[in-house]
């Protein structure tokens, strides 16, 4: 184990419907309790915002300032594997984001995020599972993002070659350039997309056991499977050494098929993630056939498995479950509870007494949230 990550303190200005709130978070289960409405997922947007500086609710942070506020704020005292810090983080629509850490000024937000310190479910997450292929492939990005070293700029390497890329198909297919203006943005396709297919090779491998094991401890039977499907298929039996040489060949002969579609066709950028189960002589794939229940589990074995995952290389992350425990039977939801709270810091939210009942009974602290209001 690498560290555990533990926020410590939360001071909120004009986020949502909060427009001032300081709260002391005990290490260990926290539960927000109260109706809908009342300011619990804000609370988990402005917790997000401390330490990854973007919001887990909408893509643009502007939609996260109070009604009548000009700006936001959110301090956090954040303990990672490296120490305590004070992360602080300002936002207003005409001036951006305002960074700090330890009162020090911080540029670039790829430097002050604190990457791997928070996972987070939200009911929208269940599109990790029976979403879009995009769906399953941000999920495991994010992952990665946070667990190796020069992923994040691998990513924004490869979008930015494949963007020219296509602007090029674009333009020869318009008869506005030769074939040439293609050529140049090849290279750098082939070799950050190999470094992309490689490290979600690897984190397949690594995710395969704790997943199949979460999902049989959540509730969900054995024989879970996840693997990569990637694009083209045939990259499947190639080696991760002939990998920027196999994509290489796929551009060039696939370059007037491309021309004519006006897109690059195949890449990482179009890979997949199965998600399945291993039942009797056949594999179900959750992913198009599974109940709403099974899809809710397979996530939840998939955030606890990048938990896991991340816990071994950068630091157990802060685990925050926004209104999952309604939706789970009792007894799935006693499962999820035992795995989640006393294993780090977890942060949970509900509406239902007793599934904040069930909580307490397991350890956790259950912080009352009334109409703007928090209290023990």
């Amino acid at each position: 184990m690498a560290g555990t990550w533990t926020a410590s303190r939360l001071e909120v200005s004009d986020v949502r419907s909060w427009s001032r709130l300081t709260v002391d978070l005990p290490p260990g289960g926290i539960v927000l309790s109260g109706p809908n409405g009342a300011g619990k997922t804000s609370l988990v947007e402005a917790l997000v915002l401390a330490c990854l500086g973007v919001s887990c609710r909408t893509s643009r942070e502007a939609e996260a300032i109070r009604v009548g506020a000009s700006a936001l704020h959110v301090g956090l005292d954040l303990t990672g594997p490296d120490g305590a810090r004070r992360r602080d983080i300002g936002y207003a629509p005409r001036t951006g984001r305002k960074l700090s850490i330890d009162g020090e000024l911080v540029r670039s937000l790829g430097a002050w995020r604190a990457a791997g310190s928070v996972l987070v479910f939200l009911p929208e997450e269940l599109r990790a599972v029976k979403g879009p292929p995009a769906a399953r492939r941000r999920h495991l990005d994010r992952l990665l993002e946070a667990a190796v070293p020069g992923y994040a700029d691998d990513l924004v390497g490869y979008g930015s070659a494949l963007s020219q890329r296509n602007a090029a198909l674009r333009s020869v297919r318009a008869g506005r350039t030769g074939v040439d203006a293609v050529l140049p943005w090849e290279p750098g396709l082939a070799t950050t997309g190999a470094r992309i297919i490689t490290a979600r090779r690897d984190a397949m491998r690594s995710l395969a056991e704790p997943f199949a094991r979460w999902l049989a401890d959540l509730g969900g039977g054995g024989g879970g499977i996840i693997g990569l499907e990637p694009s083209p298929t045939s990259l499947a039996d190639v080696a991760d050494t002939d990998l920027p040489a196999a994509l290489a060949e796929r551009l060039e002969a696939a370059r007037d098929r491309e021309i004519s579609a006006a897109q690059t066709l195949a890449g990482p950028h179009r890979d997949d993630v199965f998600i399945g189960q291993q039942r009797g002589e056949g594999v179900t794939d959750l992913r198009r056939t599974g109940s709403q229940g099974e899809q809710r589990t397979a996530v939840l074995a998939l955030l606890m498995a990048h938990r896991e995952h991340l816990g071994a290389r950068s630091g157990l992350p802060i685990l925050v479950l926004d209104d999952v425990l309604s939706e789970l039977d009792p007894t799935r939801r006693g499962l999820l509870l035992d795995a989640a709270v006393g294993q780090g810091q977890c942060i949970l939210t509900t509406a239902d007494p007793v599934a904040a009942q069930a909580a307490a009974d397991r350890g956790a602290r259950v912080l009352s949230v009334r109409e703007g209001l928090l209290a023990a």
